[in-house]
């Protein structure tokens, strides 16, 4: 059997075309959904046209939005898993053995990687290989990437330079090199679909999209309040399309930063967009500002300036290219600013290779017909 345990919304959108690509094969298949993003997945499940989950782990039907709610949710799941294996085994895998397909960097990969291995089943991960070579940028991100690599037993690397970072880690599981990374099936999917622009973006004059949501980021004051500097500067050139994230949403709220922002001239604000619009949003604009590694790669694949509001990133894609690594300094990102064109310069080429499908290959040759 084959286990896909996945639980936010990143995970979704590049475990999606794996999904989609089983059931073109009619391959049977246990979908776990952790539940650390259960609003966002439901409507992320709608987008893809994946079914409903066999197992929820959490019985909230809300996305968990705040450190604590995470923290608690962790350690729930974490005392099941340590002491009640059996119990894991027959609600969660379905007293199946197999191989568990889980993605990236989320308190959901670590656990979706401690359940299955506690179980006595396989592990495969999806995106191995990425590393900042940073434990604090970012955090907790760069330590799980670190232990769930070492725990797993099959590592699909989405370029050379990740399946190189694997050989330097020694890890014990066998390594496969794929052509890319398997978010660019889910934006193949996403720009076939015929889906209206969004209303807010319907104009014919040049607009920046911002997407903020690590917790490094919204957690501090300071930082925060640099966003929105930012916006305001980017503000007096630019229309600025604010895609707020639900924790976004709460951090601006408590430092009273949520109607100074809406209120600035040329700043639309709003919740988050449907996955296939925002790819629409992020075609259309000029430039990009994320702190998001998935968006990063997105810029890449579609050749749009990225300002990337980090210090480090696990990820090559665009780097020294269209994306400009901010580190939070003014002088990069005035650089960015002043420049936006010279960062158009990405040089992904698509290809007719599909991630998706050469994994989904590797998963059936490793695990037996049910």
């Amino acid at each position: 059997m084959i286990h896909i345990f996945i639980g936010t919304k990143a995970q979704y959108v590049k475990t999606a075309p794996v999904i989609q690509e089983l059931d073109r094969r009619r391959i049977n298949y246990n979908l776990i959904d952790s539940g650390q993003h259960a609003d966002i997945s439901k409507n992320y499940r709608e987008y893809f046209r994946i079914r409903q989950p066999e197992c929820f782990l959490s019985a909230t039907k809300e996305d968990i939005t705040t450190v604590g709610a995470l923290i608690l949710w962790f350690t729930k799941i974490l005392v099941k898993i340590v002491f009640r294996p059996g119990d894991i085994f027959n609600t969660i895998f379905q007293r199946q053995r197999g191989i568990c397909l889980i993605h990236g960097d989320t308190p959901t990969t670590l656990l979706s990687a401690l359940a299955a291995k506690r179980a006595g089943i396989k592990v495969a991960h999806l995106e191995s290989g990425l590393r900042s070579y940073n434990i604090f940028h970012p955090f907790p991100e760069e330590l799980i990437r670190i232990v769930t690599m070492h725990l797993s037993d099959y590592l699909f690397a989405p370029s050379q330079w990740a399946y190189d970072n694997l050989d330097k880690m020694k890890v014990a599981g066998r390594k496969y090199l794929v052509s890319g990374n398997t978010n660019i099936d889910a934006l193949a999917y996403a720009q076939s679909l015929d889906v209206p622009l969004c209303d807010e973006l319907n104009i014919n004059e040049p607009f920046a999209v911002v997407s903020i949501h690590r917790a490094e980021t919204i957690l501090k004051r300071k930082r925060l309040n640099k966003i929105i500097d930012l916006v305001r500067l980017i503000s007096q050139n630019h229309k600025v399309f604010f895609c707020l994230h639900p924790p976004t949403k709460k951090q601006l709220k408590k430092y009273r930063l949520d109607l100074p922002l809406k209120a600035m001239p040329g700043v639309i604000v709003r919740d988050l967009l449907p996955y296939p619009q925002f790819i629409q949003a992020i075609k259309k604009s000029r430039f990009i500002v994320t702190d998001g590694g998935s968006v990063q790669e997105e810029s890449y694949y579609l050749n749009v300036p990225c300002l990337l509001m980090r210090n480090r990133t696990e990820r090559m894609e665009g780097v020294r290219e269209n994306v400009c690594i901010s580190e939070f300094r003014d002088d990069k990102i005035n650089h960015f600013l002043q420049n936006i064109d010279q960062f158009r310069v990405s040089t992904y080429r698509k290809t007719h290779q599909s991630p998706s499908s050469e994994i989904v290959d590797i998963l059936t040759e490793k695990t037996p017909p049910d």
